[in-house]
């Protein structure tokens, strides 16, 4: 069945008792991940319990088209519902997906996460057209929902906040609602000690330019080796009018910090102190998926990537080639490169 835009909410909240599968679709990532997490946990199970959930990637169900069956029909090892999340959720896996409404499952609530599927899509047709699924469409929030949204989020945590604060957040983060969320953490964060209310003056010092930060989420899944992130922030990136240059930029900024890591490990300074060294510091959030890079990549092969980057560079500078392909082409080779490690 198709769930309507006003009804979204609702149904991610409260999914209708029959329905087995949910596809969440959308141009807004965010949100498409927020609205999975609410209806995952409308089932009371927990998401890190190996015994009762389980998440697959798209690209790994396309080739073993027959897992999703055999992990949506596992019994739970605790009994009760057991939950299976797919994230990078594509029309190529249509035919993995097709079989769960052909036969009776129970006790299993089915989650896929994907991206922008257009009416002839045929996985969001498939789910459309059963009584056992449920299509959910996930778009960018115009200004009166963002700021309605972003004031939750900052309620949520004891706080409130001005007016004209609210107005200039919901102004500068006009992307989706994990970009959004990530930066009010920072601004709660940078506000805890002062008063109970954000202020116009504090959401200025702290909230930056939103493209930056896409160009920062891109960056540190290239170096991840997460083919399906880097995508999806390439995407984002490309929505906000960034240059190719700027693209290729950021990447060699992040490949320098990983590089300077490497090299002071390399000579005897211990990981932590190395860290610490940088400037500007690594995000709180971000400082696990940083540090596994540092232990994927060694110093010669940061350089050699650095090299590959500064080339991509030149010649969207000096030649004719178009320069998105030369972007995306250095993105994917780097990418492969991180993934081989």
């Amino acid at each position: 069945m198709k769930v309507n835009a006003r009804n979204a909410e609702g149904f991610a909240r409260n999914p209708s008792p029959g329905v087995h599968a949910v596809l969440i679709y959308g141009p807004d990532f965010g949100l498409v991940q927020e609205r999975a997490v609410t209806i995952l946990a409308s089932t009371g199970v927990e998401l890190n319990d190996p015994f009762s959930a389980v998440t697959l990637r798209g690209d790994a169900i396309a080739r073993e088209p027959a897992r999703l069956l055999d992990e949506a029909t596992s019994i739970s090892f605790q009994g009760g519902t057991r939950i299976v999340r797919v994230q990078g959720a594509t029309d190529t896996i249509c035919d993995s997906v097709a079989p769960l409404f052909e036969r009776s499952i129970e006790n299993v609530l089915i989650v896929l996460e994907a991206g922008e599927l257009g009416p002839r899509s045929r996985l969001r047709r498939l789910f459309e057209a059963t009584e056992y699924g449920a299509a959910l469409a996930c778009y960018l929030d115009d200004d009166f929902e963002r700021e309605r949204v972003l004031e939750g989020y900052i309620r949520d945590e004891g706080k409130s906040v001005e007016k004209s604060a609210l107005s200039y957040l919901a102004s500068h983060l006009s992307g989706d609602r994990a970009l959004a969320r990530r930066e009010v953490e920072k601004l709660l964060l940078y506000t805890l000690k002062d008063s109970n209310e954000v202020t116009l003056q504090q959401s200025t010092d702290c909230v930056g330019d939103e493209a930056e930060h896409v160009l920062e989420d891109i960056a540190m899944a290239v170096c991840s080796g997460n083919t399906v992130d880097v995508s999806r922030a390439y995407e984002r990136c490309m929505a906000t009018g960034q240059p190719e240059i700027s693209v290729l930029r950021s990447l060699a900024r992040h490949l320098l910090r990983l590089h300077i890591v490497s090299s002071a490990r390399d000579g005897g300074i211990k990981l932590e102190d190395a860290l610490s060294a940088l400037r500007p510091p690594v995000f709180f959030k971000e400082k696990a998926v940083f540090v596994g890079q540092t232990m994927k990549w060694t110093t010669v092969r940061l350089q050699r990537a650095l090299d590959i980057v500064l080339s991509a560079e030149r010649s969207c500078k000096k030649t004719h080639a178009p320069g998105h392909l030369i972007c995306e082409r250095t993105l994917l080779q780097i990418t492969n490169a991180a993934g081989r490690s």
